[in-house]
């Protein structure tokens, strides 16, 4: 089976799912008073009010609507310190250029949260095409990995539901489920599908610091995990044992990042740890730390911009 998390992985689970189910059914559980009836309610809208009201949401807090351009265009430079993979003893860091591009369209979306395309947009539910990917790994510069096919780059695309267990689109703080299905390629072809649910948190007061909070789960099919935490008999060693992993859960993570927008300049910056403890590969021969840590941040200057103006995005 391809979903068989531990106990504390599948608390998680049940946990997520009782906030939607009491977030998507309290409307359907006001009981309609009439005049011989004292006008009780079941408990239903009081949670859904008191997790509104925990996350800090008040009417006097809804942000009013603001227009920004169609599209921004401008240039930064970033820099990040991660392992070559989830599990690796290697940490790499990179420091780059990069183009910084927000498009604001009705359909494709471009910001610093990523690209991502939306199929439907409902009062609780959103679906939407969703990117991801991770960096080439020279297996020279990693020890576990020495005299095997070095780790090709990787881009995941694939569907993902966003689930709203509370706040709307222009509330400060918004609290939502987030169900990413992706397809991982390589520039040799498909190489497995990956499954992160995660629940997510966003704190975003206008011209002020913005501060996003994110736990997650993975599971991947065993093509996925083949690809980075199979040793084949042929790159078997003294120290090395061949392994083959299989599909299922593969261990959780949890991000925080900060960021802030001054006038055309814009910065931010994340920390993340990362576990792989329970994972169906663990024992892997690649796996040589159970817990890894990343961080980056990134400065950009807008120099251009659409003359056009359309609402700001949710996570702006």
């Amino acid at each position: 089976m391809l979903l068989r998390p531990p106990a504390a992985s599948l608390l998680f689970a049940l946990t997520a799912l009782g906030i939607v189910f009491t977030a998507n059914t309290v409307h359907a559980q006001v009981t309609p008073a009439t005049d011989g009836d004292t006008k009780e309610t079941s408990p239903g809208p009081k949670l859904e009010q008191k997790l509104e009201a925990l996350i800090g949401n008040t009417p006097d807090k809804k942000l009013p609507p603001k227009m920004l351009p169609l599209w921004e265009f401008g240039l930064g430079v970033g820099g990040f310190n991660m392992p070559d993979y989830r599990g690796s003893d290697h940490q790499s860091s990179y420091l780059f250029p990069f183009p910084y591009v927000v498009y604001r369209g009705s359909f494709l979306k471009a910001d610093r949260s990523g690209v991502s395309g939306r199929f439907f947009d409902g009062d609780r539910l959103d679906l939407e095409l969703s990117m991801s990917g991770g960096a080439p790994v020279r297996s020279k510069n990693n020890e576990a990995r020495a005299g095997m096919p070095d780790l090709k780059p990787m881009l995941e695309l694939g569907p993902q539901a966003i689930i709203r267990v509370a706040g709307e689109a222009r509330d400060v703080t918004r609290l939502d489920i987030r169900l990413p299905f992706r397809q991982a390629l390589t520039t040799s072809g498909a190489v497995g599908w990956v499954f992160t649910p995660a629940l997510n948190l966003s704190v975003t007061p206008r011209d002020k610091w913005q501060f996003g909070a994110q736990v997650g789960l993975y599971y991947a099919t065993t093509k996925y995990h083949r690809y980075i935490y199979e040793v084949a008999p042929q790159y078997a060693t003294a120290t090395r044992a061949a392994y083959t992993p299989k599909a299922g859960y593969g261990g959780w993570q949890v991000t925080t990042s900060l960021s802030r927008r001054f006038d055309k300049m814009f910065v931010g910056g994340f920390l993340r740890a990362s576990s792989v403890s329970g994972a169906v590969f663990e024992a892997s021969p690649l796996v040589r730390r159970k817990t890894n840590f990343y961080a980056g941040f990134g400065i950009s200057w807008l120099f251009a911009a659409s003359s056009e103006m359309v609402p700001q995005t949710d996570d702006e």
